[in-house]
């Protein structure tokens, strides 16, 4: 057989129904799955008929039966809070003791028990069989003549699994089912009086009416075991029969409307007896292939095409291996890397940019990859993109910006003393929305850091807002106290409120996300509402946390559409959204197991054999109606690209899907398909050296910053000498640009800080002030005793009152603390550095006597380069200068590292692994000191390591050469040192000498800059 071009199932419905009805379709209704298809339809119905028509009337089964019934659908958070209700009602009056469980502890458990009462009533079972007591579990066991040995004794298994022993968790499992019966019963009798229903129950009234319309209510009660029974869904037992409202009766003489029902493959017991209703004026349409009609794909459509019938002719539905087809596999490392493919198969389409014809599409199995499809579609190749599946909102500002909001009230606050904890504040600060309703947001986040805020009371935040005339108010309101969780979602409506008031279009978004975001910030006040009027209606205690949960749950359902010309461009679309549509040119992403077919957890507390013989629902149901999907899909289409990954990271995930296995094995698609791979190009990664020319703005910059000869100079540390030796062009980012690094807070303290805090300690053990004065030094000197020392040895909390001052003033910038207010880290610190003071002190004590001449003294001296024009200062703050047997040390106290030798001078100012940064340091305070001194005492430079310290035979002292000799008097090497600093200082105002990248990578592993220049 020659192969075909099969036309779009659409465009066959749409030219029958004009053969039957002709151009006057008005009095037609035309019912999808989805009401999505009926947009396809209208264009298929067009090019058909050629000539203006009354157009049909586009409805979804879900809409038939809601217009069909006095009972309104109810939000999904109100029917769990009255379900809730019930339970407990009938829970209480047999139990010995009242339940305990709350609305909290109940939610969860009440959607399981919500779906199982929806597939009840869907399929249309008979609850009161199905929750008979368990003790009447053997009479039903007798009740199974109709099945074979074997398959009773399976079933006997299954019964056994539940309902035999006396465990705990059976026993509760078999109280639960006790009452569900009555459960189910009250549940439904309050939502009648409430003229409200949950979706099953809905279509289930739709039916129950129509049954007694037609007079044979009795009848399909004792149909078989799925038939319902009135008492069961709230009609009057005994009463008379209630006159049909819905308006679906075919016999009145005022329903003239004909039904057309396109597309549908599995049913519902509700869905099918509607169908046998109003089979009389109504059109089947049933979309198949002979491929696949007799096998799991079409298990559903064979049965519905023997009780309904088909409006169409069998030869429309033989087209699966006789019409064009070429089919790809691609084999994809992950599942991000599947976007690679698009750009390449949108190559392969030829077609142009605007793409006029809606006939390719791109479907996600993993609707999470809609993202990355997006962004990996290049908008020079596609202008037209239409995007029918819907925008995940977990992915939007908007959520974010709930979600940290949320956490911070309720993770992040303390009820004591009504304060925030900072690490759920500053996240909230920094969003881009609070931004946008309160602008002091990044002064306040400063103000936090810089005061090293742990815990911010509401108060003062308040007190911050109404000091800065820009707040509009908005502070107290994000950062009041909330006393319950009706407060708490009054308060999420008033947020939302004010940033959709104030979010508008930037110049710098593109068009279809300025309306993302919008209708982002819609939707999520629609989710928050919902919560706030369930709560607020029923007035019900719920927990913050449980609140959170929810609206995490609830978001996590919600997907923006996208507005669109929906018959034009490129489509982009879930599984779902195919249903009915035909495409030529066909990609599908993530064709794998969990996601082709899908799969869902079993919740449900009827166990899959009662399921499976009452007619409900059950995994076999699923993975048939994703067989069609996948076959319907792919039945017409001529190029078919089917992409899957193979990512082993993905458990469960990674395994290609049964149906593409199916594919492979048919002999007569042997021909049709080809399989590819899709390789990641590991390349080694090309980076060249950044080198910044030092410019004639550059120098200026330059000497602006350590020139003397200009007024806002500042002198050159040894800290800024020892980046310029190891990496000249971290010199130039951090000195030169300006570039800081970002000030965090940290309940844990960086290596920065601890020093700072000890150092700080350590200068208020000798009790001389932070000062700056000029040397040579008269007038500050304190003699130590071991007297001295000894006092706070034997008082241990002399020790803890510099350390706790210390914290005070180097990490909570001067505000009054206490021990109590440390957290553990913190308090774990404060210990460590107590113990780095008293050995300091030990080590100090066995010194005595001698005299400190000076602490965290800044010392700066000149030195000229008159080749150059320039006049430095170089210096900086020595920790302790002390005066011992004629001879004045240098310390440098270090609380991390080790201690390192020199075995030539000239190794300091090498750019090398290793290089003793730290005793250049202190040998530039030798050099300043010997330039600015008078005395002739020898100077001794010392590095002093705290954590050594308490060790025995421990000296400070820095040996020198292969010999290791101790330095005893600097001068020895000053004239040496002195040389090559000024030669280095000499290359760093070099025009010809660039600022360059280190070559030691060791020097980039903690380096703040390191990303700036991709190392």
């Amino acid at each position: 057989m020659a192969e075909q071009n099969p036309q779009p199932f659409l465009s066959l419905v749409a030219a029958d129904l004009i053969a039957r009805y002709g151009a006057d379709l008005s009095d037609v209704a035309v019912v999808f799955p989805n009401i999505r298809a009926g947009l396809f339809f209208n264009n298929y119905l067009y090019k058909q008929a050629q000539q203006p028509l009354w157009a049909p009337h586009y409805t979804s089964i879900e809409n038939l039966f809601e217009q069909a019934s006095n009972l309104q659908t109810g939000d999904s958070i109100r029917l769990i809070s009255l379900l809730y209700d019930v339970y407990i009602q009938v829970f209480n009056k047999y139990a010995s003791e009242p339940s305990a469980e709350t609305i909290d502890e109940f939610f969860f458990f009440g959607e399981v028990l919500l779906n199982d009462f929806d597939d009840i009533d869907k399929n249309l079972v008979n609850a009161r069989a199905l929750f008979s007591n368990l003790q009447d579990l053997d009479a039903l066991r007798d009740d199974f003549t109709h099945l074979s040995d074997n398959q009773r004794e399976a079933l006997m298994r299954r019964f056994q699994q539940f309902f035999i022993g006396d465990t705990a968790l059976k026993t509760a499992f078999r109280n639960i089912w006790n009452i569900l019966g009555e459960v189910y019963t009250d549940f439904k009798q309050k939502l009648v009086a409430e003229n409200t229903a949950y979706q099953g129950m809905l279509m289930r009234d739709v039916i129950e009416q129509l049954d007694v319309q037609e007079g044979i209510a009795g009848q399909a009660r004792n149909d078989d075991a799925k038939g319902g029974e009135a008492a069961f869904v709230g009609d009057a037992e005994g009463g008379e029969a209630a006159p049909c409202h819905c308006g679906l009766d075919p016999q009145s003489p005022d329903n003239e409307r004909h039904y057309v029902f396109v597309g549908f493959n599995v049913l519902s017991k509700c869905e099918e007896r509607l169908f046998k209703y109003l089979k009389p004026q109504s059109a089947f349409y049933w979309d198949y292939d002979k491929y696949y009609l007799d096998t799991e794909a079409g298990r559903f459509i064979k049965q519905n095409i023997q009780k309904f019938g088909t409006a169409l002719d069998k030869s429309d539905f033989d087209t699966f291996t006789h019409s064009e087809k070429k089919i790809t596999f691609l084999a994809s490392p992950s599942d991000s890397a599947q976007a690679a493919a698009i750009s390449p198969w949108i190559d392969t389409l030829q077609q142009p940019p605007t793409f006029t014809q809606p006939n390719s599409a791109i479907v996600l199995c993993n609707e999470k990859l809609l993202p990355t499809v997006m962004h990996a579609i290049p908008p020079a190749k596609v202008e037209n993109v239409n995007i029918t599946m819907g925008f995940p909102i977990t992915q939007t500002a908007i959520c974010s910006f709930l979600q940290v909001v949320t956490e911070m009230h309720t993770k992040g606050y303390r009820a004591g003393d009504q304060s925030f904890y900072y690490k759920f504040v500053l996240p909230v600060l920094r969003h881009p929305y609070t931004q946008l309703i309160f602008p002091a947001a990044a002064e306040m986040e400063k103000t936090i850091i810089r005061d090293k805020q742990f815990f911010i009371s509401s108060q003062g935040i308040a007190g911050q807002a109404r000091n800065d005339n820009s707040t509009a108010g908005q502070a107290p309101a994000i950062f009041a106290p909330l006393p319950d969780t009706l407060a708490l979602a009054e308060y999420l409506l008033e947020l939302i409120q004010a940033i959709g008031k104030k979010h508008e279009k930037t110049s710098s978004e593109v068009e279809v996300y300025t309306g993302l975001h919008q209708e982002s910030i819609f939707r999520a006040f629609q989710v928050v509402n919902r919560l706030y009027a369930t709560l607020a209606a029923d007035k019900k205690k719920m927990k913050k946390e449980t609140f959170l949960r929810l609206l995490r749950k609830l978001l996590a359902t919600v997907q923006i559409p996208f507005h669109g010309e929906p018959v034009k461009g490129l489509q982009i679309m879930g599984v779902l959204e195919t249903r009915t549509l035909d495409f030529k040119n066909l990609l599908m992403l993530n064709v794998n197991e969990g996601f082709m077919p899908g799969t869902t957890g079993e919740n449900t507390f009827v166990p899959q054999f009662l399921r499976e013989h009452f007619g409900m629902s059950t995994i076999d149901h699923q993975d048939s109606v994703y067989a069609y999907y996948f076959y319907r899909l792919i039945q017409r289409a001529a190029h078919i690209t089917l992409v899957y990954s193979t990512d082993k990271t993905q458990t469960g995930k990674s395994e290609i899907s049964r149906f593409l296995l199916q594919l492979l094995v048919d002999q007569n698609l042997k021909d049709k398909i080809q399989r590819f791979s899709l390789q990641a190009a590991i390349k080694p990664r090309q980076t060249e050296a950044i080198t910044v020319e030092k410019s004639p703005e550059i120098l200026t910059a330059l000497k602006n910053r350590f020139d003397a000869n200009y007024p806002e100079s500042r002198p050159l540390s040894p800290s800024a000498l020892n980046t310029y030796i190891d990496c000249s062009y971290r010199f130039y980012l951090q000195y030169i640009k300006g570039i800081k690094e970002k000030e965090e807070l940290a309940d844990e303290l960086d290596n920065s800080i601890f020093g700072s805090i000890f150092h700080r300690a350590a200068e208020y053990l000798y009790q001389l002030p932070v000062t700056s004065y000029q040397l040579p030094i008269t007038n500050y000197q304190l003699s130590i005793t071991g007297e001295y020392l000894d006092d706070f040895l034997k008082n241990p909390h002399k020790i803890d009152d510099l350390v706790l001052r210390a914290f005070k003033t180097e990490y909570f910038n001067g505000r009054e603390v206490g021990k109590e207010d440390f957290n553990g880290e913190q308090l774990i610190n404060f210990h460590v550095i107590s113990r780095m003071l008293t050995w300091l002190i030990q080590f100090d004590r066995l010194r005595t006597p001698f005299t400190v001449n000076g602490l965290e003294m800044r010392v700066a001296g000149e030195f000229a380069l008159p080749e150059r024009g320039v006049t430095l200062k170089i210096g900086g703050i020595i920790d302790r200068l002390d005066e011992k047997d004629g001879s004045q040390y240098i310390i440098d106290y270090k609380t991390g590292g080790n201690a390192k030798e020199i075995k030539a001078v000239e190794d300091l100012f090498e750019q090398k692994t290793g290089r003793a940064a730290h005793i250049f340091q202190t040998f530039v305070y030798a050099s300043v000191l010997l330039q600015k001194q008078e005395t002739m005492l020898p100077i001794v430079p010392q590095l002093l390591y705290i954590r050594q310290a308490h060790q025995e035979d421990y000296s400070p002292t820095i040996v020198f050469g292969k010999e290791k000799e101790p330095i005893t008097d600097f001068r020895e090497l000053q004239s040496e040192f002195n040389e090559l600093l000024m030669s280095k200082i000499d290359d760093l105002f070099n025009p010809d000498i660039p600022f360059t990248q280190t070559e030691i990578a060791r020097n980039c592993e903690y380096c703040s800059f390191k990303e700036l220049c991709d190392r």
